[in-house]
Protein backbone atom coordinates (compact mmCIF):
# COMPACT_ATOMS: atom_id res chain seq x y z
CA UNK A 1 0.00 0.00 0.00
CA UNK A 2 1.31 3.43 -0.94
CA UNK A 3 1.13 5.60 2.21
CA UNK A 4 1.31 8.76 0.09
CA UNK A 5 -1.70 7.65 -1.97
CA UNK A 6 0.21 9.01 -4.98
CA UNK A 7 -0.13 12.56 -3.68
CA UNK A 8 3.31 13.58 -4.95
CA UNK A 9 2.28 12.54 -8.46
CA UNK A 10 -1.06 14.35 -8.12
CA UNK A 11 0.68 17.57 -7.08
CA UNK A 12 3.06 17.21 -10.01
CA UNK A 13 0.14 16.75 -12.43
CA UNK A 14 -1.62 19.83 -11.04
CA UNK A 15 1.61 21.81 -11.34
CA UNK A 16 2.02 20.82 -14.98
CA UNK A 17 -1.59 21.75 -15.74
CA UNK A 18 -1.10 25.16 -14.12
CA UNK A 19 2.15 25.75 -16.02
CA UNK A 20 0.52 24.82 -19.34
CA UNK A 21 -2.28 27.32 -18.73
CA UNK A 22 0.03 30.02 -17.38
CA UNK A 23 2.34 29.82 -20.39
CA UNK A 24 -0.48 29.65 -22.90
CA UNK A 25 -0.56 27.35 -25.84
CA UNK A 26 3.12 26.75 -26.60
CA UNK A 27 2.47 23.40 -28.29
CA UNK A 28 5.22 21.92 -26.12
CA UNK A 29 4.72 18.63 -24.31
CA UNK A 30 6.22 17.77 -20.94
CA UNK A 31 8.75 15.63 -22.84
CA UNK A 32 9.66 18.67 -24.97
CA UNK A 33 10.24 20.77 -21.85
CA UNK A 34 12.32 17.95 -20.37
CA UNK A 35 14.55 17.83 -23.43
CA UNK A 36 14.97 21.62 -23.45
CA UNK A 37 15.82 21.49 -19.72
CA UNK A 38 18.38 18.73 -20.22
CA UNK A 39 20.05 20.51 -23.13
CA UNK A 40 20.16 23.72 -21.06
CA UNK A 41 22.13 21.88 -18.37
CA UNK A 42 24.22 19.72 -20.72
CA UNK A 43 25.13 21.79 -23.80
CA UNK A 44 26.41 19.58 -26.60
CA UNK A 45 24.63 16.46 -25.37
CA UNK A 46 24.15 13.99 -28.20
CA UNK A 47 20.90 12.47 -29.30
CA UNK A 48 22.29 9.06 -28.29
CA UNK A 49 22.96 10.31 -24.76
CA UNK A 50 19.38 11.63 -24.62
CA UNK A 51 18.08 8.28 -25.88
CA UNK A 52 19.85 6.48 -23.04
CA UNK A 53 18.79 9.08 -20.46
CA UNK A 54 15.11 8.90 -21.38
CA UNK A 55 15.12 5.19 -22.33
CA UNK A 56 13.43 5.99 -25.64
CA UNK A 57 14.13 4.78 -29.12
CA UNK A 58 16.41 6.63 -31.50
CA UNK A 59 13.63 7.79 -33.84
CA UNK A 60 11.56 9.31 -30.99
CA UNK A 61 14.52 11.39 -29.81
CA UNK A 62 15.46 12.38 -33.37
CA UNK A 63 11.88 13.49 -34.16
CA UNK A 64 11.60 15.50 -30.95
CA UNK A 65 14.99 17.15 -31.53
CA UNK A 66 14.05 17.98 -35.14
CA UNK A 67 10.70 19.43 -34.01
CA UNK A 68 12.33 21.57 -31.31
CA UNK A 69 14.97 22.72 -33.79
CA UNK A 70 12.31 23.64 -36.37
CA UNK A 71 10.46 25.63 -33.69
CA UNK A 72 13.68 27.45 -32.75
CA UNK A 73 14.16 26.02 -29.24
CA UNK A 74 17.24 23.90 -29.97
CA UNK A 75 20.08 23.88 -32.43
CA UNK A 76 21.51 20.61 -33.74
CA UNK A 77 25.12 20.58 -34.87
CA UNK A 78 27.29 17.78 -36.22
CA UNK A 79 29.59 16.26 -33.59
CA UNK A 80 33.16 17.45 -34.28
CA UNK A 81 34.56 13.88 -34.14
CA UNK A 82 31.70 12.07 -35.91
CA UNK A 83 29.60 14.05 -38.37
CA UNK A 84 26.81 11.42 -38.25
CA UNK A 85 26.16 12.22 -34.57
CA UNK A 86 24.29 15.37 -33.60
CA UNK A 87 25.01 17.57 -30.61
CA UNK A 88 22.22 19.71 -29.18
CA UNK A 89 22.44 23.27 -27.91
CA UNK A 90 19.74 25.51 -26.50
CA UNK A 91 18.82 28.72 -28.31
CA UNK A 92 17.75 32.00 -26.74
CA UNK A 93 14.13 31.06 -27.48
CA UNK A 94 14.67 27.71 -25.73
CA UNK A 95 16.28 29.39 -22.75
CA UNK A 96 13.37 31.85 -22.53
CA UNK A 97 10.68 29.14 -22.56
CA UNK A 98 12.62 27.06 -20.04
CA UNK A 99 12.96 30.07 -17.73
CA UNK A 100 9.27 30.91 -18.12
CA UNK A 101 8.38 27.35 -17.11
CA UNK A 102 10.63 27.52 -14.05
CA UNK A 103 9.10 30.88 -13.09
CA UNK A 104 5.55 29.50 -13.39
CA UNK A 105 6.46 26.42 -11.34
CA UNK A 106 8.08 28.58 -8.67
CA UNK A 107 5.00 30.79 -8.52
CA UNK A 108 2.75 27.73 -8.16
CA UNK A 109 4.86 26.16 -5.39
CA UNK A 110 5.02 29.47 -3.51
CA UNK A 111 1.24 29.70 -3.73
CA UNK A 112 0.85 26.06 -2.73
CA UNK A 113 2.94 26.47 0.42
CA UNK A 114 1.81 30.01 1.33
CA UNK A 115 -0.64 28.81 3.99
CA UNK A 116 1.90 26.60 5.74
CA UNK A 117 3.44 27.87 8.93
CA UNK A 118 7.17 28.26 9.33
CA UNK A 119 7.17 25.15 11.52
CA UNK A 120 5.30 23.14 8.88
CA UNK A 121 7.74 24.22 6.17
CA UNK A 122 10.68 23.45 8.46
CA UNK A 123 9.30 19.91 8.86
CA UNK A 124 8.26 19.43 5.22
CA UNK A 125 11.36 20.61 3.36
CA UNK A 126 13.89 18.18 4.90
CA UNK A 127 11.53 15.27 4.22
CA UNK A 128 11.07 16.38 0.60
CA UNK A 129 14.86 16.74 0.29
CA UNK A 130 15.38 13.15 1.48
CA UNK A 131 12.75 11.80 -0.90
CA UNK A 132 14.09 13.80 -3.86
CA UNK A 133 17.71 12.78 -3.17
CA UNK A 134 16.75 9.12 -2.90
CA UNK A 135 14.90 9.35 -6.21
CA UNK A 136 17.74 11.25 -7.90
CA UNK A 137 20.39 8.81 -6.68
CA UNK A 138 18.43 5.81 -7.96
CA UNK A 139 17.79 7.54 -11.30
CA UNK A 140 21.50 8.25 -11.68
CA UNK A 141 22.11 4.53 -11.25
CA UNK A 142 19.51 3.98 -14.01
CA UNK A 143 17.15 2.32 -11.50
CA UNK A 144 19.15 -0.93 -11.67
CA UNK A 145 18.65 -1.90 -8.00
CA UNK A 146 15.03 -0.78 -7.89
CA UNK A 147 14.15 -2.59 -11.12
CA UNK A 148 15.72 -5.75 -9.74
CA UNK A 149 13.57 -5.58 -6.61
CA UNK A 150 10.49 -4.71 -8.66
CA UNK A 151 11.04 -7.63 -11.00
CA UNK A 152 11.52 -10.02 -8.08
CA UNK A 153 8.40 -8.87 -6.28
CA UNK A 154 6.11 -8.30 -9.25
CA UNK A 155 7.04 -11.00 -11.78
CA UNK A 156 4.26 -13.33 -10.65
CA UNK A 157 1.66 -10.51 -10.79
CA UNK A 158 1.95 -9.96 -14.54
CA UNK A 159 -1.14 -10.75 -16.59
Amino acid sequence: MDPTRRRIRKIDRDTQRFVARALGNTHLSLSDYDMIHTVQHRPGITQEELRRKYAQDKSTIARRAAKLEAQGYLERRPHPEDKRRKQLFITEKGRAVRNAKVDAETFYFEWLTAELTGEELAALCPVLDRIQLRSRDERRQEFVRLLEVYTQTHSRKKT
